[in-house]
């Protein structure tokens, strides 16, 4: 665990895992092998070596080959074994890409051993099982993922069983320990806090953009971070990256939180909760997220980042991750179990996610309404009600407001214009334009307008169609590609009006997306009259 202001200098670009631990090292290792770089790119770490090769050290097709620098760095690798001819007898092909992160070049010699995962295996063996894992299981599991000894398909197997077991609350208090812990812990002179939304509606990405700001005109320090989406059309640094960098170093941050007062920044560059990192890029492609696994991400970048206090946004209803009350009760104690045993003062805001928040779903269209409704100091309700009482929650929680005068607080300040020049401030301060207009935020160059085939009242948006369509057309991705809604519920339209428009730089991507527009029922809408008797 590093514990300062500063990253760790463990490369965690590409595919290239942070450095095996001391103590995870074996007493010795096989004999040299010459390094050759091979003309393509991984985004993970893979060697090659032929059959002879692969005798002689005692390598498997299921090997993870662990990897020593003669700077005595090393490193998990997965394994290729080729035939003759790909690569000679006592030497090893690695990707351009990731040779020249660790510094190799052709000639260079490294040495190569074979290791044992089947411990960690079995700990998940056991938890697909049903059986509860021990800390010191979990610590291990956490350590293999995070110094790469864990393949892709180990932690796909315990996402997995997470998915389909779950973790009790004990399980769930150790893991986001020791996903904070095994990485870089940040500490500040003064108390920091954060807000997080748990995600899964449509446009909810655009809400820290309004709120981080706001709150930072009260002068709460927040130094906020975020993944980028798993299984929505953006998160919230796909948006924030729309207007300026994301991939702040700690020392930004720091900096940030003097200049400035707070950031809107990606998780990727910080190796806080290494750990998460890493399982987000196997969520993303199995498409799931675990209820445990989500807390822990979230709670140990917290931990991680040193926040004093937090609001937890557990958006509810149908379309949303959450789709009622009881549930969303249930979750939020959960939360609040596991910030009390990692003292981190929290509240937990259970809003309405019945819908979309405001009328656009995508990087740039969300980037686009969040500058204009902290330009007009007005906006969508949803968006301006949503951002207003996170921000009314971390003033109660700070300190900065009795409870329940936190609202009115926050609705003068936004209405004051104060936030939007924070805004400017923070873009500038991450190499953004801090004059852009919405306007110079420039759309896909492809589109498509979907219209109501009859007249009435709009009575249900499908918050999965238009993450579905969102995600078809590009987004997050094409940060130009996106969703924009033309009527929300309650919203009266005629045969003809339009409903949504979808963006999207590629052709084809845009006629997959109209497609499923015109076969999804994205909108219900209800005639006035339903039916006539005699």
């Amino acid at each position: 665990m590093t514990s300062t202001g500063c990253t760790n200098n463990n490369k965690s670009k590409l595919g290239i895992a942070l450095l095996i631990k001391p103590e995870d090292l074996p007493l010795t290792f096989s004999p040299r092998l010459t390094v050759r770089t091979l003309d393509f790119s991984a985004q993970e770490n893979l060697c090659v070596i032929n059959e002879e090769t692969a005798k002689k050290i005692g390598a498997t097709l299921e090997s993870r080959l662990m990897i020593r620098l003669d700077n005595l760095k090393a490193y998990y690798f997965g394994v290729i074994i080729s035939g003759k001819g790909f690569v000679n007898k006592d030497e090893i092909g690695i990707p351009r890409d990731i040779a020249h992160a660790l510094g190799l070049k052709d000639g260079d010699n490294v040495n190569a051993t074979p290791v044992n995962v089947s411990e960690s295996i079995e700990i998940i063996r056991n938890k697909l099982k049903g059986k509860r894992l021990s800390r010191e299981e979990i610590s291990k599991l956490i350590r293999d993922v995070v110094n790469g000894a864990l393949d892709e398909a180990g932690i796909a197997a315990f996402l997995s069983a997470q998915e389909a077991v779950g973790m009790d609350d004990e399980e769930l208090y150790y893991l986001t320990l020791e996903m904070a812990t095994q990485g870089t812990v940040l500490s500040h002179p003064y108390p920091v806090y954060d807000e997080h939304s748990i995600g899964g509606v449509p446009g909810n990405s655009k809400v820290a953009l309004v709120a981080v700001p706001t709150a930072i005109a009260f002068g709460i320090k927040i130094p906020k971070t975020s993944s980028r989406a798993i299984v929505s059309p953006s998160g919230t640094a796909d948006t924030m990256e729309v207007l300026a960098r994301v991939d702040l170093t700690a020392d930004e941050i720091k900096e940030a939180l003097v200049k400035v007062g707070g950031t809107l920044a990606w998780t990727g560059r910080l190796n806080l909760s290494p750990a998460d990192d890493i399982f987000v890029r196997t969520e993303r492609k199995l498409r799931i997220d675990p209820e445990s696994q989500m807390i822990a991400s979230i709670l140990s970048k917290k931990v991680a980042m040193g926040v004093s206090g937090l609001v937890i946004d557990i958006p509810t209803g149908e379309g949303a991750k959450v789709s009622t009350i009881n549930e969303a009760e249930r979750l939020a104690s959960r939360f609040l179990m596991v910030t009390n045993k990692l003292k981190i003062s929290s509240k937990v805001l259970i809003t309405f996610g019945g819908e979309p928040i405001g009328f656009t779903v995508g990087p740039a269209l969300e980037a686009r309404e969040a500058l204009e409704t902290l330009m007009k100091k007005s906006g969508p309700p949803s968006l301006v009600h949503k951002a207003l009482s996170i921000v009314a929650a971390l003033l109660e929680l700070s300190g900065k407001a009795n409870y329940g005068e936190g609202l009115n607080l926050a609705r003068s300040m936004f209405e004051s214009g104060k936030p939007e020049l924070i805004f400017r401030k923070m873009i500038e301060f991450q190499g953004g334009n801090p004059e852009v207009k919405p306007e110079d935020i420039s759309l896909a160059e492809f589109s498509y307008t979907v219209k109501a085939s009859f007249s009435g009242a709009v009575t249900k948006i499908n918050n999965n169609a238009v993450n579905i369509i969102a995600r078809a057309a590009g987004a997050p991705f094409d940060k130009k590609a996106g969703v924009m809604l033309h009527a929300k519920i309650g919203y009266r339209v005629n045969q003809g009006d339009p409903l949504l428009t979808i963006y999207s730089s590629s052709a084809n991507n845009l006629n997959k997306a109209r497609e499923l527009a015109e076969s999804l029922a994205v909108f219900e809408i209800g005639h006035m009259v339903l039916k006539s008797i005699p």
